[in-house]
């Protein structure tokens, strides 16, 4: 059974995943056309380190709001199953996680918070070996629900593969 939770916050001991998951990423030839259109248009993502935290600039908007999801599966899951896991920090009682995905976002306008990107590891998206986990979806229903709690917010819109745009009603 995996454990998925969504966070804001991601020590800097997972850089190494957070790059490959975001730079390096084998299912990045699906979307390369519109990535590069939004680097175009915003820049390239920057790992920023912050004291112990890893967080995301654009040049284009500063830095960002993301999300982290993180898989802490115990049991069943064997090692050469599993993504690679960072070990928890001296001094935590955290069980080991795994980063599984990663969301990035802004408020454009007033009444907008965008989407600029988002990716899985491999083993988590649609085509993966975990797809029944839905990531990407949780990573998008987190971000919906900042955005229902943000006042102002009328729109969520996810910048790619194509754009998509949801209308939020305020209600959850």
């Amino acid at each position: 059974m995996h454990n998925l939770r969504i966070s804001s916050v991601l020590r800097s001991s997972f850089r190494d995943e957070l790059e490959r998951i975001v730079f390096f990423n084998p299912e990045q030839s699906l979307v390369t056309g519109q990535l590069v259109d939004l680097v175009h248009r915003y820049g390239v993502p920057e790992i920023v380190n912050e004291g112990d935290r890893l967080r995301f600039r654009l040049s284009a908007l500063g830095m960002l709001q993301t999300l982290y999801a993180l898989d802490s599966t115990q049991g069943d899951a064997t090692k050469e199953d599993s993504p690679p896991a960072s070990a928890p920090q001296e001094g935590t009682t955290d069980a080991a996680e795994r980063l599984v995905g990663v969301a990035m976002f802004t408020r454009l306008r007033r009444t907008s918070i965008v989407i600029v990107h988002i990716a899985a590891h491999e083993d988590y998206t649609s085509r993966g070996k975990w797809s029944g986990e839905a990531v990407v979806a949780q990573l998008i229903n987190a971000i919906r629900a900042v955005a229902l709690r943000t006042r102002g917010v009328k729109t969520l819109r996810i910048l790619y593969p194509h754009e998509i745009r949801f209308e939020l009603d305020g209600q959850t």
